[in-house]
């Protein structure tokens, strides 16, 4: 499988080891069914649009070969800058931010750069990028949303504000606090 100009394909000769015949994906080109991005001949293969293939074939051609769809995050190292801001945040109630928020934050900071650098520069959809936040290890995720749209708003607001806009308004604010009639 490769990459031709943000197409993911896949190859004449993985096609045809076991997943479709030859005669019928010639057949399903010619009426149109696959995309044939490049014609094979003269040392180059012959490579088809994995989006344009039957729902069934996709499900064995990523059984046998991996999904090309999913995005890797890559490692994942906090900057010591937002380690630094983190640490010296003082809340309202003139405590320090506790470590584990310090350590969550910094990480959610992290991935928030990395999935913001993958989109620009791998061409990397919200939505697979979501996914791939999702499937990050409790010590990355903690902070940051699920679903795509909530995460992409969440990177804007990220380059808007900077490291700020991660941390919880929970902190020192007067919720649980119990007051008793007459106490205003």
């Amino acid at each position: 499988m490769e990459t031709v100009n943000g197409t993911i394909c896949i190859s004449y000769s993985e096609l045809t080891g076991g997943i479709i015949t030859a005669s019928n994906l010639k057949a399903m080109v010619r009426r149109g069914k696959i995309n044939q991005i490049r014609r094979g001949g003269n040392g180059r293969t012959a490579l088809y649009d994995i989006e344009s293939l039957p729902m069934k074939v996709q499900v064995e051609v990523f059984r046998r070969y991996g999904n090309p769809f999913i995005v890797s995050l890559g490692e994942i190292i906090p900057k010591p800058a937002d380690v630094a801001y983190y640490s010296c945040i003082e809340l309202p109630n003139g405590k320090k931010l506790p470590h584990e928020y310090v350590e969550k934050y910094s990480y959610g900071c992290a991935v928030l750069s990395r999935c913001m650098e993958l989109y620009t520069t791998k061409k990397a959809t919200w939505e697979k990028l979501a996914e791939a936040v999702k499937g990050l290890p409790d010590k990355y995720k903690c902070c940051l949303p699920k679903s795509a749209q909530v995460l992409r708003l969440k990177a804007l607001k990220y380059i808007n504000e900077g490291p700020i806009c991660l941390i919880s308004l929970k902190f020192g604010n007067t919720n649980a606090s119990k007051l008793r009639y007459g106490d205003n």
